[in-house]
């Protein structure tokens, strides 16, 4: 961890977090980094596993919470931390009460945000994992195409898909798979429901899949059947609005004019209104992370991102069309780890 002018010690709480630093996978548990300790705490049910996984940090198994026992152990030991910088933007108002009760007299700083800019830029290892994951979801991507779809429920589909991408080796979904057809999908995040899929409409298929906690995040838009020309139109706009924005992710591109590549163009096809989300954002050990692609980001994209993109329009009551990818940010160019083909597919 990279010194920080604003305070002296660090206490790690979020999860994903207190993975990237010491490795730790369970649901419960975080870190403390001072001056001249690497502490890592958690209670009695993961007492095997800390002792798998953690290695560059002094292991400490407390009764109840993790947090209470660090604060308890800061106290008890008379730890030098000087100042403690904390996860405020992760942590619940119940958890900072606690802490600067257990820790009252201690100086604080707020560095929030602090590990997830550590975690912007991934190394080869986590790259790996991201690849693992991308060809994970393209395959599932492939045998839905020998599956009949129609006549069977959203969420019917959203089991097929787990299913296959379970076997294939995947750990928990990183998100509930959207699955939302005929006017269903023009909810951007319509999550899968009892409603069954019929003939001539657009399915909108948003799933990713994890590979030591590293995601992917990939979204299809099928066709069960011939369409009408309006939601053939909207599809070979954002096919093409997507195609674009593929292109323009380049090492030193800012996050908002990656965004105005797509919306620039689906906005001159006069369907801007009808793009109301972000273009995209980051992936790793989360499926929603930094850096973020939008009107308002000023991120700048380096070599080792990873993020998404996926421009899409929605035109309620008819139907909605969203095409997205997982791309790897490289200093010769992009590269989209996720490569199920992007041109409109029937699918019955």
């Amino acid at each position: 961890m990279a010194p920080s002018r604003k305070h002296d010690s660090l206490l790690v709480t979020s999860l994903p977090n207190v993975r990237y630093l010491t490795g730790f996978t369970g649901s419960a548990g975080c870190a403390l980094l001072t001056p001249r300790h690497r502490l890592f705490f958690t209670d009695f049910r993961y007492r095997t596993q800390a002792a798998h996984e953690v290695s560059k940090h002094d292991v400490h198994i407390v009764t109840g919470s993790s947090l209470v026992g660090c604060c308890q152990y800061i106290t008890k030991r008379r730890l030098k931390t000087g100042v403690i910088g904390f996860e405020g933007g992760k942590m619940s108002l119940r958890e900072h009460q606690i802490m600067r009760k257990l820790l009252k007299g201690f100086n604080f700083s707020d560095a929030s945000g602090e590990i997830e800019k550590q975690r912007l830029v991934k190394n080869r290892f986590e790259i790996n994992k991201l690849r693992q994951a991308a060809a994970v979801t393209d395959a599932a991507f492939r045998g839905l195409l020998r599956r009949r779809i129609i006549g069977r429920s959203e969420k019917e589909v959203a089991w097929i898909l787990e299913a296959a991408m379970r076997r294939a080796g995947s750990g928990s979904m990183p998100f509930e798979i959207i699955v939302a057809s005929g006017p269903r999908s023009a909810m951007p995040h319509g999550a899968a429901s009892d409603r069954v899929i019929r003939a001539g409409e657009l399915v909108v298929i948003d799933m990713g899949a994890s590979i030591d906690g590293y995601c992917s995040d990939s979204t299809r838009t099928f066709a069960t059947g011939p369409l009408t020309r309006k939601l053939t139109e909207i599809y070979g706009v954002v096919e093409e609005a997507q195609r674009r924005a593929l292109n323009g992710v380049l090492a030193g591109a800012s996050g908002n004019s990656v965004d105005a590549i797509a919306r620039d163009y689906i906005s001159a096809a006069g369907y801007g209104k009808a793009f109301g989300h972000s273009l995209g954002h980051g992936v790793g050990l989360e499926a929603h992370e930094g850096p973020v692609l939008s009107t308002a980001s000023r991120d700048v994209l380096q070599p080792g991102m990873t993020l998404t993109i996926e421009p899409g329009i929605y035109l309620e009551g008819k139907g909605g069309v969203r095409i997205e990818d997982t791309v790897l940010v490289a200093a010769k160019g992009p590269e989209i780890l996720t490569n199920f083909p992007r041109a409109l597919r029937i699918i019955h």
